[in-house]
């Protein structure tokens, strides 16, 4: 008998992309602010982005709560890579019979030979690594004390992503967008699951007012950075106003965790409904962030900049997204109905390769 997943995690999986949706709505959509006056709509529209970066640590912090304890799959592992190439070749299809500028042959050849290796899917190529990576990482952190894990995230936090937020210094190992990141949360959501009990004694109040205080700071630093670029123009980087708030962030952590440990307070439950949806979430990602189409989707579709110089640019931002979201649902959902067996026997076929001998793990 099959274990049934958790819905209440699985509800963690659908806020996390649908965070990741709307943080792209802020970030890739072409803004633009003439004077002061929009300045406070146009702080409110960048600190979208922070949903961007929180869904993706919440992502992460999922797949160091269930690999902590799980052996290394072959299946799995191919999968993810099959899925991303799968949905990199139709979206690529997709853009040359809609005619989606830059279609090129520059374009078309990275799409075939490196679709899978962060030309349009740094998350993708990251977690890969991540997950290959796990097998060492689970047998390191499942012999270490509680006293020594909590050491080995102080550490990992402080120099990745505390003084990486407060330096800015590429130097000290992370962008927020690479592999080390995603081990960093990974092992936050390891050690989430190896010592449940003690941290689901912080009550839900307790978790709330950090969860608040976090979030109020996160968006507070976006709103402090936008005032001081407008009136000083400190930084030559457009984007600076994530600068407290990037991927690496530790207020970005902690909201994460937070948020992570509230869905865990809540009590199990199963809904195939939930489960359904939360089962399309990675397509979700690999189709709205596919950069042939995502520049196409909110400029020239959503056009999200119509209405940045009004109240509403923050409820359609909302409403934009859930439809975003809904579409890539039922587009995964109708692939996974015509080529679902199909592409299930192509990757156990590729898993099977003696060539991936060395993938086995024996332990």
């Amino acid at each position: 008998m099959t274990k049934k997943r958790n819905s209440s995690i699985e509800l963690i999986r659908i806020l996390s992309m649908f965070l990741i949706v709307i943080g792209h709505f802020g970030f890739i959509t072409n803004w633009s602010v003439s004077h002061s006056s929009n300045l406070v709509l146009m702080s409110s529209i960048h600190s979208l982005w922070i949903g961007g970066k929180l869904g993706v640590d919440l992502f992460v912090l999922i797949s160091g709560y269930f690999l902590i304890f799980s052996k290394f799959k072959k299946t799995s592992f191919f999968n993810v890579w099959y899925t991303s190439y799968f949905y990199a070749i139709l979206i690529l299809i997709f853009a040359i019979v809609m005619r989606i500028d830059p279609i090129n042959i520059k374009n078309i050849v990275k799409t075939i030979f490196l679709s899978t290796s962060g030309y349009l899917n740094w998350f993708v190529t990251a977690y890969l690594v991540m997950y290959l990576l796990s097998p060492f990482i689970n047998k390191l952190l499942l012999s270490l004390s509680k006293v020594q894990f909590k050491l080995l995230l102080m550490i990992l936090v402080i120099y990745f992503s505390v003084f990486r937020t407060v330096f800015h210094n590429p130097s000290l190992g992370t962008t927020g967008n690479d592999a080390v990141w995603l081990i960093v949360v990974y092992c936050c959501g390891a050690y989430i699951r190896r010592f449940k009990s003690d941290l689901l004694k912080y009550t839900t109040k307790c978790i709330c007012i950090i969860l608040i205080v976090s979030l109020f700071l996160s968006v507070s630093s976006v709103f402090l950075i936008d005032q001081i670029q407008y009136y000083l123009s400190l930084f030559s980087n457009h984007n600076s106003y994530g600068m407290f708030v990037d991927g690496f962030s530790p207020l970005q952590l902690v909201s994460a965790v937070c948020i992570f440990l509230l869905f865990m307070r809540m009590k199990p439950f199963h809904s195939n409904i939930v489960n359904t949806i939360s089962s399309t979430t990675f397509a979700v990602y690999l189709i709205h962030a596919n950069t042939l189409i995502g520049g196409w989707i909110y400029n020239d579709v959503v056009k999200g900049y119509q209405f940045e110089n009004t109240p509403f640019v923050l409820l359609y931002g909302i409403l934009t997204s859930v439809m975003i979201f809904v579409v890539c649902s039922v587009i995964d959902l109708f692939f996974k109905f015509i080529f679902g067996k199909a592409n299930r026997k192509i990757v156990n076929i590729i898993a099977g390769l003696r060539i991936w001998y060395f993938l086995d793990d024996e332990s």
